[in-house]
């Protein structure tokens, strides 16, 4: 990923079909805000009283809830409020392209059942 960040234009794969084609900014600006991940100890349960409470589209993936969403940092503070004690642990990022093929595909670059690159 760092070397495709360095890219003049980028297309990404996944399973053989183009998922997705153009600048690395151009791509990471497509996800519209910022990566949000919750820790949570039932995060299926979490994503979907998230989904619920705030209309916005929270999945589970490697065991965290997973969101995107505009102004990440401010929407943070309604969540911790609306579920006090129930988090433990979260991160706000801005897009990285790894982030722009789970928003296409669904799912990480790489599986934890497959090794990655050595």
């Amino acid at each position: 990923m760092e070397e495709a960040e360095r890219c003049d234009r980028l297309a990404i794969l996944n399973e053989g079909k183009l998922v997705a084609l153009g600048t690395p900014e151009e791509l990471k600006r497509e996800i519209g805000g910022d990566v949000i991940l919750l820790d949570a100890r039932d995060a299926e349960s979490m994503a979907e009283r998230i989904r619920t409470r705030f209309n916005v589209n929270a999945r589970v993936l490697g065991g965290q809830v997973r969101l995107e969403r505009e102004n990440g940092h401010r929407f943070i503070t309604d969540v911790v409020e609306a579920f006090p004690g129930e988090i433990e642990a979260i991160s706000v990022s801005k897009p990285s392209l790894e982030d722009v093929f789970i928003h296409r595909t669904g799912h990480k670059f790489w599986n934890a059942d497959v090794e990655g690159p050595s």
